[in-house]
């Protein structure tokens, strides 16, 4: 079930634009919109305004808890100066301490089931012409993530490239996919719903805010870039974007087959053992969120995420997108030189790492040192894992979408170094370290002039493909054709490249893909 609101039901609600300065202290303006979730009440600052803590939905607690987010409406003034708190997160495991040292902090205000808002920033310049709209999901390997990271500020991607940011919050871990057979299976994969309700609230509010409906490009990074494949294979019945960034991170197969062994085992944990259905969920409902929180944090969790549903999730997303059963919009698409590199610190023993094997297909240590020569096991455990992760789905997709005849289709590796990113040994072009530089928000106090220049570069090309999705972000990138002799896949500021004319790197895909073509693509492309 998806709620919706129809346009022409709330267009008594607020007029096409209502926009009314306040007050002046300074350089700080008051200032005031009216949307669906009422007037709110925000800040302009150096020609950006800002709205924050937007309510959306309304909060999806006691009886609201595992149901689709019911939309929030209100004629009301809201206070839209302070970020919402973040939905209840999970960093559980014998990773989670180095998992949350790395991507949750600093760690945002709060965290409360009550977490359902999104954030505004716009040019506070009023022309009549309407600007391309940002669409952020954040990562976090849907158990964890939220709007409220300061990283996610959008002010310098409104301030110098002219378009409206929107970041939204929506739930996590077993609050937002909890794989639960007490539910339908059309109501497991709550945090896409939420995504899919705070895109609706854009297409009914974003003019107010001077953004154009009709230019809205969703765009993600990691589970957020899951999160956007995931959106245009859906090939919903009116798109509400028109074109995606999907940064690290690509919808490959799944099994269509459900595990509820986390949620039955959670369920008896937290006091509720009574068989699954009505009774038991009754009676989940009524624990407090604090205690879900703890367990979940805690040594005997287990692991929540999306589930196939034929709704927001398919078995087969690659195979949708090669029978033309998906969105047909451009696409900025690729990884990290990196991606493993976070999610394999002091891992050095091959033969372990590859003990999981695949589906029928037992994996030789020899034939994977084979495929990365020259490197030892823990650089060559990385690799994998960047590929088998990121750069495989990456190279599957672009392919997929030029081949169903995806006209603007942009990949590219992303090897941008910088030492204050640097976080732990061999860290490198790592997992989320091109977040700060594309929103501007990297630590300017220790950011050398290199650094601060391809935040300027990055930002540019990423805006530019959001203005027009159709054409090349940047000089030599240019659009992806799989495969030699087809040199089309950019190498984004290897060798400290930082300029707009240096910073792009044509290579073959074949340059990159052959672990993936030899060995990883077998996993990830499975027919269901």
């Amino acid at each position: 079930m998806r709620v919706r609101i129809s346009l022409s039901t709330m267009k008594f609600l607020f007029p096409l634009f209502s926009c009314l300065i306040l007050s002046v202290s300074g350089h700080t303006s008051s200032i005031a919109i009216s949307t669906t979730s009422g007037k709110l009440h925000g800040t302009e600052l150096n020609g950006v305004m800002s709205f924050k803590g937007v309510r959306f939905a309304r909060a999806p607690t006691d009886q609201l808890r595992w149901e689709p987010p019911v939309p929030f409406v209100s004629a009301e003034p809201q206070n839209a100066t302070v970020l919402g708190p973040s939905c209840l997160q999970q960093f559980a495991f014998a990773t989670g301490a180095f998992t949350e040292l790395l991507f949750n902090d600093p760690t945002p205000a709060s965290e409360n089931e009550d977490c359902l808002f999104l954030n505004v920033w716009a040019p506070s310049t009023n022309t009549k012409q309407k600007k391309p709209v940002l669409f952020w999901i954040y990562g976090g390997d849907f158990i964890a993530g939220t709007a409220s990271y300061p990283i996610y500020d959008g002010s310098s991607l409104a301030a110098n490239q002219d378009i409206v940011v929107v970041t939204s919050n929506y739930r996590t871990n077993v609050f937002g996919f909890p794989s639960a057979p007490d539910l339908p299976i059309t109501q497991n994969n709550l945090g896409f719903l939420d995504q899919e309700l705070a895109l609706e609230w854009v297409q009914l509010n974003i003019a107010q805010f001077g953004g154009d409906p009709d230019e809205v490009t969703i765009a993600g990074q990691s589970a957020g870039a899951d999160s956007v494949g995931l959106a245009i294979v859906r090939d919903l019945v009116k798109t509400p974007f028109r074109a995606g960034v999907m940064l690290s991170g690509a919808p490959t197969s799944a099994s269509p087959i459900p595990s509820f062994t986390s949620f039955n085992a959670f369920a008896v944990a937290v006091g509720c053992p009574q068989v699954a259905g009505p009774s038991r969920l009754g009676c989940l409902k009524q624990v407090p969120a604090a205690t879900i929180r703890n367990f979940t944090n805690g040594p005997l969790s287990g692991s929540f995420g999306p589930v196939v549903d034929n709704i927001t999730v398919f078995a087969d997303p690659l195979e949708r997108l090669r029978g033309g059963a998906a969105a047909n919009v451009p696409i900025i698409i690729g990884n990290m030189e990196n991606d493993g590199t976070a999610f394999t610190v002091g891992e050095t023993n091959l033969t372990a790492f590859l003990g999981g094997g695949g589906p029928g297909m037992p994996i030789s240590p020899a034939l994977v040192q084979s495929l990365y020569p020259g490197r030892n096991d823990s650089v060559i455990i990385a690799d994998a894992f960047r590929d088998r992760g990121f750069r495989c789905p990456a190279e599957l997709w672009s392919a997929a979408l030029t081949g169903a005849g995806v006209s603007s289709v942009f990949r590219y590796s992303y090897g941008a170094v910088f030492a204050d990113l640097q976080k732990f040994p061999g860290a490198g072009a790592w997992h989320s370290s091109e977040i700060g530089p594309l929103f501007g928000t990297f630590n300017r106090s220790t950011a050398t002039p290199a650094e601060a220049a391809w935040s300027g570069t990055f930002q540019t090309a990423i805006a530019n493909f959001i203005k027009d999705p159709t054409a090349s972000p940047a000089l030599n990138w240019q659009k992806y054709v799989p495969g030699p002799p087809a040199v089309t896949l950019a190498k984004l500021a290897y060798s400290g490249n930082v300029e707009p004319g240096n910073f792009v790197d044509p290579v073959p895909s074949s340059a990159i893909d052959g672990p993936c073509d030899a060995l990883w693509d077998a996993f990830l492309d499975v027919t269901v």
